[in-house]
C-alpha cells in the first residue's frame, strides 16, 4: 500500500515549541480542574 502524498517537511522550531507549550498548558489546566473537583467532592462529603 503506497501513499501518493508529497513528502512532509518538519514544521519550524517555533511552531513545534508553541504546540508543546499549548499541550503542556492544557494538561496542567485539566489536571487543576480535576483536582479542584476532587477537592470540592471530598470537602462536601
Amino acid at each position: 500500500m503506497g501513499t501518493t502524498s508529497a513528502p512532509r517537511h518538519p514544521a519550524p522550531l517555533w511552531r513545534r515549541l508553541v504546540w508543546f507549550a499549548l499541550l503542556w498548558a492544557g494538561s496542567v489546566l485539566s489536571l487543576g480542574v480535576v483536582a479542584g473537583l476532587l477537592r470540592a467532592w471530598l470537602k462536601a462529603g
